[in-house]
């Protein structure tokens, strides 16, 4: 059975490769689509400069994307809402890729960075 929710986890980093933290930082996920990009969370940053997100099968799938289930994701860093940091496109991040060996699905949680802002 496919899963209907997925994990991202995104670290972010200052320019001296320390932690990001502070309350004024906000991150947000986005699916890149090909009319509307998708918002598929927003997170505050903990004390590791970690943000985390559990994203929706429904989240993903839109009106130019009907059926999508790897996402074309990218990270929008905010300051006080004003944007400071936007990632690298990551297309086709596939949740439910089985592993080989295990014939398990083993990637319903993915993580990225460190980035480094500023």
């Amino acid at each position: 059975m496919p899963a209907s929710l997925f994990k991202v986890i995104a670290r972010f980093e200052d320019a001296d490769g320390k932690s990001l933290q502070g309350s004024g930082y906000r991150v947000t996920v986005r699916d890149q689509d090909r009319f509307l990009d998708d918002k598929l969370g927003e997170s505050e940053l903990d004390e590791q400069g970690e943000a985390d997100f559990l994203i929706s099968v429904a989240d993903i799938m839109s009106f130019d994307s009907l059926g999508e289930r790897t996402p074309d994701i990218y990270f929008v860093v905010t300051l006080d809402g004003e944007e400071i940091f936007r990632s690298e496109v990551f297309p086709e991040v596939d949740f439910e890729a089985v592993n080989e060996v295990t014939g398990r699905t083993d990637s319903l949680t993915q993580t990225f960075g460190p980035f480094r802002v500023g």
